[in-house]
């Protein structure tokens, strides 16, 4: 399915995509560069989509699940992220300043604690830094 097919189906809303990808579950997904900016995409099922270099300004994913998603790149400013599911998400890159991550499970998901700079409610991480998972840390970082 191409990039326009899949953005025409998204504007159905969240209940429609997710039966679509329970239906279609092998299917890779590929949004990379798209411009999502300013949908409301509450719930949506995104897990393991890449959105590399994607626009999601002020975008709704409020309790999506983003379980693997691939965000490299991507533009999430001011987008809600609140209870979204971003396990194992890749978040290298990505812009986050003003997106609200209130309650949003990142365990397991890569990035950079310079990644996080400017985001609303960002996860703390407890301990030293050498208690740092590594999954959080980018190939330059150390756990000193």
């Amino acid at each position: 399915m191409n990039l326009d097919q899949l953005l025409a189906r998204m504007k159905y809303g969240a209940t429609i995509w997710n039966a679509w990808r329970h239906d279609h579950h092998q299917e890779s997904i590929v949004l990379d560069g798209a411009d999502l900016s300013g949908m409301i995409l509450t719930g949506i099922d995104f897990s393991g989509v890449s959105l590399r270099g994607a626009r999601l300004h002020a975008t709704n994913l409020m309790n999506a699940d983003l379980r693997r998603a691939d965000f490299t790149g991507a533009d999430l400013t001011e987008a809600d992220l609140i209870a979204a599911k971003l396990q194992g998400a890749i978040l290298t890159g990505a812009t986050l300043r003003e997106a609200d991550l209130l309650g949003a499970d990142l365990t397991g998901a890569i990035y950079a604690p310079a990644d996080l700079i400017g985001a609303l409610h960002p996860p703390v991480v407890q301990g030293s830094a050498e208690h740092v998972d590594a999954s959080i840390l980018g190939p330059d970082d150390d756990a000193a």
